[in-house]
């Protein structure tokens, strides 16, 4: 026999059965033989059965030396150990599920917002080596602001980069009408350069990508589509490679469908999808690209043996040498690469990071819970364990059966918090804020399956080696001879427990408490309109159908008198930019009068371009002069309507309006001054802006967003909004309809998330607290009953029994209460980032959070504490 088989043989003894038939046979054919051989010398039957049994010696310990040849002995005390665990938990079912329901909570939790954290935070991107991308931006300013990059400076960089294997850009700004196929659909685009897909590593699931012949001016007009429009829009058509599509009333060629799990990295759409572009273009550099507008996001792939640091010098040196060139477009510009991973992450690394810290302090407060359990159940085991010291068996050995059962107790929780964890993973995501990235790849990784191992271990070894510790006070006669005592170090361990459980519960209770005012803070902040009663819609409309300003301006009117005159429609408008959406477009400009500006430097602000009766749709109020009127056509004055900020910063305390200043080729005069609207998010304070009417817009906007401010439920209107429209243009989609106050909702997805995860987070470690605090008074009467009934024998009060008891757990919600102010005091200043206008050390939120704590403490130790009164001292006096 082989040693593998061996092994296997007596591996497989282990879950046998002792009886070992054959060695029942020899030992019976052994006494068998000594038995006749006594017969024949002339013993009776029964005597030399007896010879023979004395002979042979002791069956029992063959047996034993047998079947330790043929298993593994330490193995097979383990697996004794297991067995007896088990049998004991089944006996303690109470004691059972509170640790498992304990650490299943705590486990579950941590699994889950680890897999958040492992899918935003710690894959690898999804493109062919990773590693090696970065993303390059222009930088400029006293602060290296990061911007987006010039056509021209992109051509130069391509052209002159040795440190990349490939640079490549992308343009964002596209977007595409699909119709052919039903109701015209809006299909957000990019336009990339042509070895785009080439250079990231990513393969079509049918077709090809680009070609250099299609990156060309007068390239053949070509499309590559995502797979959730493949999908959506086709059906997922096999032979959709090399058909045909008709976008924005041309006709496009289809050469590819990309992969599933294609899903670039960056800002989400305005419809909140993760992967932002449904259809990509080739981009077309053109003979004389600008160097004035900055539309390019630049991707690049590293050359072989080139590091980050290498590549920066060259960008550095490339920078300075373009500068110099170009001054007056370039000046203060550099180049700055960034590892694309790190700009992918870079919003949500810092609280997700948080976050985990939060569940890992649960999972230690968790274990302090369970650890108190664990002590009360070896206090009530230590005559148990004094015996089992007085037969022979070792402290060790008695150890490594604590640390089995604690380890039992562990990979039942392990295996409820994985449960648990794969539960809220599936009722969270699709509630999850629209600009966490990544969120599409959470699931249950082999890194969160191994995550949530090594938690039930480490919490198993925390909460296991505490009882085991205690073995070193249990002394086998002392404790036979006087029965249980409890040490008092035991006793001191517990209350240690209990103080730290209420340090840090308390702790996160101010984190929670801190990011929920900032949150209703940011919620109540003054926005600059009336979001009520306002329904917003998008109107895309071809550019090939309407390519100018006066076309866009017109069918926008048209549509705008038509919801004017509808039922329920008190005002309405349209806009190239939502306020809170985010979206960025600025306009550089001068005012007439001023001395003019060194070359290269510039003064600039945000630009709109809306139409008239936006200011009253969306309840913006006009601070002085007038709004925008039908009146401001393309052959009229060229008017601008500032806002206040802009007026403060550029004018003080004097009057703008008459005041003339020039952008986009034109000289316009200021009409009126509105005020300040958030624009980038609640939390973004307002900048100065531009308001020009869409007739007079210098660049034309074909996607407009309609609102409509009504008398009734805004979204009754839907119908209207929709059926003027396609009464108007039925080639001309409309999509994202939503209220105003669906919008600001949406704005604050990331700090409602925070503030919705810190609250539950914490409210999980206030429960398990204070199931602590009541556990230890309780087991605290329990183990004091002698004394108190003594005390009541001799004439103590309920009352005084009640002060007793109580007294001892005020000490300890005391203590823990100043452990938990000292630790935020010193770690809340790591979360002033994460708070909008409130301070680390609010003293509302501080003293708000502490009487909470320290109310529902006292409740949790006043209950077991009332007990107490009831004790009778007869019975009290028999207690042992």
């Amino acid at each position: 026999m082989t040693l593998l088989h061996r092994l296997l043989h007596k591996l497989s003894r282990l879950f046998g059965k002792r009886h070992d038939p054959d060695l029942e046979a020899e030992i019976q054919e052994h006494l068998a033989l000594l038995s006749e051989r006594y017969v024949r010398q002339g013993m009776p039957r029964d005597a030399a059965t007896q010879a023979a049994r004395r002979q042979f010696g002791n069956i029992t310990r063959v047996r034993e030396e047998r079947h330790l040849l043929q298993t593994v002995p330490p193995l097979e005390a383990l697996l004794r150990d297991v067995r007896q665990s088990a049998r004991s938990l089944r006996k303690s079912p109470s004691f059972t599920a509170a640790v498992v329901l304990t650490l299943g909570a705590a486990i579950g939790a941590n699994t889950a917002i680890f897999s958040i954290c492992n899918a935003v935070l710690l894959k690898p991107l999804p493109y062919a080596a990773p590693e090696s991308l970065v993303m390059l931006w222009e930088r400029m300013g006293p602060n290296d602001t990061l911007m987006q990059v010039a056509p021209a400076n992109f051509r130069d960089w391509r052209e002159q980069l040795r440190s990349f294997a490939a640079v490549s850009a992308l343009n964002p700004n596209s977007s595409f009408v699909l119709s052919g196929t039903g109701e015209p659909v809006r299909l957000t685009g990019a336009a990339v350069s042509w070895d785009f897909f080439a250079m990231l590593g990513t393969q079509p699931v049918i077709g090809r990508t680009f070609v250099a012949d299609e990156g060309q001016t007068g390239g053949n007009r070509v499309v590559m589509l995502s797979y959730p429009t493949w999908v959506a829009r086709f059906g997922a058509r096999p032979d959709m490679a090399g058909s045909t599509v008709i976008l924005n009333d041309a006709s496009y060629t289809v050469v590819g469908v990309l992969p599933r799990e294609f899903e670039l990295v960056g800002r989400p759409s305005e419809n909140g999808a993760r992967s932002q572009f449904d259809v990509f273009v080739p981009y077309v550099l053109g003979d004389r690209p600008s160097r004035g507008t900055h539309p390019l996001r630049v991707f690049a792939r590293l050359a072989a043996h080139t590091t980050i640091e290498q590549a920066q010098a060259e960008l550095d040196r490339l920078g300075s040498q373009l500068e110099q060139l170009y001054l007056g477009d370039n000046r203060g510009k550099g180049i700055t690469a960034v590892p694309l991973h790190e700009y992918a992450t870079s919003d949500a690394r810092g609280q997700l990071w948080l976050l985990l810290g939060v569940v890992a302090f649960v999972l230690a407060i968790a274990s302090a819970n369970v650890a108190n359990l664990m002590l009360s159940r070896t206090a009530t085991r230590r005559r148990e364990t004094a015996v089992r010291l007085a037969i022979g068996a070792s402290r060790l050995r008695v150890a490594q059966q604590f640390l089995v059962e604690t380890l039992l107790l562990g990979s039942a929780g392990g295996a409820l918090g994985l449960g648990l964890a794969l539960a809220a993973i599936r009722v969270a995501v699709p509630s999850l804020p629209t600009d966490l990235p990544r969120t599409s790849s959470i699931d249950l990784d082999w890194r969160v399956l191994i995550f949530t191992a090594a938690a039930a271990l480490a919490t198993s070894v925390l909460f296991g080696l505490t009882p085991v510790f205690q073995l070193r006070h249990v002394h086998a006669q002392e404790m036979l001879a006087h029965g249980v005592r409890v040490a008092a170090g035991q006793s001191r361990l517990r209350s240690a427990l209990v103080v730290a459980q209420i340090g840090v519960t308390l702790l996160l209770l101010v984190g929670a408490g801190l990011v929920g005012r900032s949150l209703w803070r940011l919620l109540h902040v003054p926005l600059g309109f009336e979001p009520n009663h306002v329904l917003t819609a998008r109107m895309t409309l071809p550019r090939t159908r309407y390519p100018d300003a006066g076309r866009v301006a017109a069918f926008q009117h048209q549509i705008l008198e038509r919801l004017r005159s509808s039922p329920g429609v008190v005002a309405a408008g349209a806009t190239a930019y939502l306020p809170l959406s985010g979206d960025d477009n600025g306009w550089a400009f001068f005012i007439e009068g001023r001395p003019p500006l060194p070359t290269g430097v510039f003064i600039a602000a945000k630009y709109r371009a809306v139409s008239d009766g936006l200011f009253e749709a969306l309840g913006m109020p006009i601070l002085r002069g007038r709004g925008i009127a039908r009146s401001d056509r393309q052959d009229g004055t060229f008017v601008v309507v500032i806002n206040e900020a802009m007026a403060r910063k550029f004018w003080r305390d004097e009057d703008p309006v008459g005041e003339r200043l020039r952008f986009g080729g034109q000289m316009r005069a200021i009409i009126g001054v509105v005020g300040d609207v958030r624009h980038e998010g609640l939390d973004g304070a307002p900048k100065p802006e531009m308001y020009v009417p869409i007739a007079q817009a210098p660049n034309v906007e074909g996607v407009a967003r309609l609102v409509v401010r009504t008398s009734v439920e805004p979204t009754a209107i839907g119908t209207t909004m929709r059926a003027v429209v396609a009464e108007a243009d039925s080639a001309v989609p409309l999509d994202l309809m939503r209220t105003m106050d669906e919008v600001v909702a949406a704005s604050a997805g990331q700090p409602r998330f925070r503030a919705v995860l810190l609250a539950a987070l914490s409210g999980l470690a206030l429960l398990i607290a204070i199931v602590g605090v009541y556990g230890v008074t309780s087991y605290s009467v329990v183990r004091r009953t002698r004394e108190l009934g003594i005390c009541m024998a001799i004439g103590a009060a309920p009352s005084d029994v009640l002060r007793r008891v109580l007294g001892r757990s005020l000490v300890l919600i005391g203590a823990g209460v100043a452990c938990g102010l000292l630790a935020a005091v010193a770690l809340t200043r790591f979360i002033s980032g994460l708070l909008y206008d409130i301070t680390p050390l609010d003293l509302t939120t501080l003293t708000a959070v502490t009487l909470l704590l320290f109310a529902v403490a006292f409740v949790a130790s006043y209950l077991p504490a009332r007990r107490a009164m009831r004790i009778d001292p007869m019975t009290a006096l028999r207690c042992e």
